[in-house]
């Protein structure tokens, strides 16, 4: 073969493609699926939790308690047994208009008593630990718990959640029911209880009946200037719509030695200060005043004498 044959010879290059990179593996598929499983959970919890009723939870929750015994079986009476969303008298409230439709006060009073003894019963439950809080302390609570529970579960007062405000102070607890925008505990310049007063009343009568303490009732007004042909101001306005809120509480079975005061203060205890002519400015307040203790104090010895 000559130089010339060599020199014409084709040169093949061969291009060797690089080795693919190294497999990630499927860890980080286990733990995206443990996440994605979590939050299915996290949801369907929080749908569990908005579908049940109150009924359904307390039973759930005596069911885990260490102390607590389950009798019956489960399923309807059980422990998820609840109340059919078609009971007779279990009715929807339009949440803008001011005409409400009801049940009658006797179906009202049932539901509130089955919510009471739920919400006693399991007090009692729990109360089985050393408790470290007063006697009266724990009825304070169970009776705010158990209004601001009914106001969320009955629909005959779910749209009137907005006035009610309750809360523990240092004269006991404080229950106040007030006028919203196209709400009104009473119509304008009467002392007339509405609907809506009326219910919020058997609300608080029911919870509070078998308790023992003292109980004080006052009236409160804007401060929009009232007078009528009878010269009546809002002193007097507010003072009987005050014992209007008295007379209802005892119509259902509040007793009359409980009551302690029934007084008016017109416009000068405005809840909202800064704004004195807001509906929420008219209201009644009642208050479960606390038991008043003696306290005796010790008298420290005397110091020995010298002799």
């Amino acid at each position: 073969m000559s130089l010339t044959d060599e020199e014409e010879r084709p040169i093949y290059i061969k291009k060797v493609p690089p080795p693919p990179p190294p497999a990630h593996g499927g860890a980080w598929k286990v733990a995206y699926a443990d996440f994605v499983t979590a939050m299915m959970a996290f949801f369907l919890l929080l749908w569990l939790l908005n579908a049940t009723t109150m009924e359904q939870k307390l039973g759930v929750s005596n069911y885990f308690e260490p102390t607590g015994a389950i009798t019956g079986s489960s399923g309807s009476g059980g422990v998820f047994g609840g109340v059919s969303m078609t009971e007779d008298g279990v009715e929807k409230i339009p949440g803008e208009t001011q005409e409400m439709t009801v049940g009658s006060d006797s179906q009202i009073e049932n539901e509130l008593e089955k919510q009471t003894r739920q919400i006693e019963a399991h007090d009692r439950a729990k109360s089985a630990t050393p408790a470290e809080v007063k006697r009266e302390e724990k009825e304070f609570e169970r009776v705010e718990r158990a209004i601001k529970q009914a106001l969320f579960d009955l629909p005959q007062l779910s749209a009137l959640k907005d006035s009610v405000q309750v809360e523990l102070t240092d004269k006991g607890l404080q229950i106040q029911l007030l006028d919203q925008s196209g709400t009104s505990l009473f119509p304008p310049g009467s002392t007339r209880l509405t609907r809506h007063a009326e219910l919020l009343l058997l609300l608080v009568a029911k919870m509070i009946r078998r308790m023992p303490n003292e109980i004080t009732i006052s009236g409160h007004t804007d401060a929009t200037s009232f007078s009528d042909s009878q010269g009546r101001t809002n002193w007097e306005l507010s003072l009987e719509r005050a014992n209007a809120a008295r007379r209802e509480l005892l119509k259902h079975e509040v007793t009359r030695k409980r009551i302690d005061s029934v007084v008016g203060f017109a416009d000068k205890m405005p809840l909202l200060v800064d704004n004195p002519t807001s509906p929420q400015n008219r209201r009644i307040s009642i208050v479960l005043l606390r038991d008043k203790i003696e306290i005796k104090k010790k008298t420290p010895p005397k110091p020995p004498r010298v002799l």
